[in-house]
């Protein structure tokens, strides 16, 4: 059934039943299964192997607890991998679209400050997510703003896409790298500590349309509720009755 806002929405139908039937799929993947009826999926990707000696600090021993979770050699490293043409993710059953990995290192901020940033650009058009940012004019708004028009010259001139402007953010995150601690001398002895934190910028654009919400199931309106409230009128019955 489709509802009010896809009705009154002016984009086509079959671009409305593209950018909503995938979000309704994926609730199903994330139902539980047993472990031993799971089907290992075949490599169908190229990927360049990861070389562990080329890092950073290559006068260091290597540790892996030191370098967990995500850094930009990693989410640079997606740009590298390779998809077959025509690839139908199991996901969603569309076409794989095209995408950017793009990161911004050493952003003098906190990943409290740049979170709201981040989930108000969240799964918005790029051109409008820029637009939008540049209106609330705060340091973290305009430092994202900024990554997003990098991450789409790069769409265009490095991964010759051919309309970056029809690319919205998939994903958007920041993630803290490091904290400089520097101490304030003030009257009479008193020293002060303060931290200077510095997160790294992940975006991801993806190509097409922007999705119409931004939960996994979009939030039932007034329409919705109303329509949920007659039916459930007009199942009463009255029970043990002539």
């Amino acid at each position: 059934m489709t509802s009010a806002f896809l009705r009154n929405d002016p984009t086509p139908p079959e671009n409305q039943l593209r950018t909503v039937d995938p979000w309704k799929r994926r609730v199903q993947f994330g139902k539980p299964t047993i472990q031993r009826f799971e089907e290992p999926q075949k490599k169908v990707f190229y990927a360049p192997e990861w070389e562990f000696k080329n890092r950073r600090n290559e006068d260091k021993e290597y540790n892996p607890a030191k370098e967990y979770g995500m850094t930009p050699e990693k989410w640079e490293y997606q740009n590298n991998v390779v998809w077959p043409a025509g690839h139908i993710v199991p996901e969603t059953g569309l076409p794989k679209a095209a995408e950017v990995f793009h990161c911004v290192e050493n952003i003098h901020s906190s990943t409290r400050k740049m979170f709201y940033a981040c989930q108000f650009a969240w799964r918005m058009n790029v051109d409008d997510a820029i637009s939008q940012l540049k209106f609330k004019l705060g340091k973290t708004s305009l430092i994202l703003a900024s990554a997003l028009e990098e991450a789409k010259s790069r769409a265009e001139t490095e991964f010759y896409i051919n309309n970056p402007s029809e690319m919205f953010v998939a994903e958007c995150f920041a993630i803290q790298c490091r904290i400089l601690k520097s101490y304030k001398r003030h009257a009479r002895e008193n020293w002060n500590k303060t931290r200077h934190r510095y997160v790294h910028l992940f975006v991801r654009l993806e190509e097409g349309v922007a999705p119409q919400h931004k939960r996994a199931v979009p939030i039932p309106h007034g329409w919705d509720k109303m329509r949920d409230y007659y039916a459930y009128l007009r199942s009463r019955e009255v029970r043990y009755s002539i």
